[in-house]
């Protein structure tokens, strides 16, 4: 994918972001760390240690189960939309050009049905990879193979 100088490109998972910029030109990528944050999300089982509800049918023999909610996943869900939120703020101030995100398939998803219009016209690609734990140069080489 080549990308023109000052596009900017997110590379997230549900509980870590890297925001770069590209100072390079098309055929060279240059990619730099403008803004970075992380959350730290606890394994499921230590955010809720009970189990999940019964109830008593009132006009029927038995009684039913309540799904027990995954407080993980939805930590990391509130992080992927929390950074399509700003993202859409700084789509919105004309603070990019072009925008790639780069997320593991499940962020992806999260993020995408809360993508802004302003943002959908700014988005020049997706590449639906967990790269977080990537050093600059692999991303450089995950994009250019892109």
């Amino acid at each position: 994918m080549k990308l023109k100088t000052d596009t900017w490109v997110v590379v997230a998972n549900g509980n870590k972001y890297l925001l770069l910029q590209n100072f390079g030109w098309p055929d060279h990528l240059d990619l730099r760390v403008m803004k970075h944050d992380e959350i730290d999300v606890p394994q499921t089982q230590d955010l809720a240690r009970d189990r999940a509800g019964r109830e008593q049918a009132k006009y029927r023999p038995g009684s039913s189960g309540h799904k027990q909610v995954d407080a993980h996943e939805a930590r990391e869900t509130a992080f992927a939309k929390a950074l399509v939120a700003k993202l859409n703020e700084r789509a919105q101030q004309k603070r990019f050009k072009d925008i790639v995100i780069i997320a593991d398939p499940e962020t992806l998803g999260e993020m995408r049905p809360t993508y802004s219009g302003q943002l959908k016209e700014l988005l020049v690609g997706e590449i639906p990879k967990d790269l977080t734990n990537l050093t600059i140069p692999d991303i450089e080489a995950v994009v250019n193979a892109a």
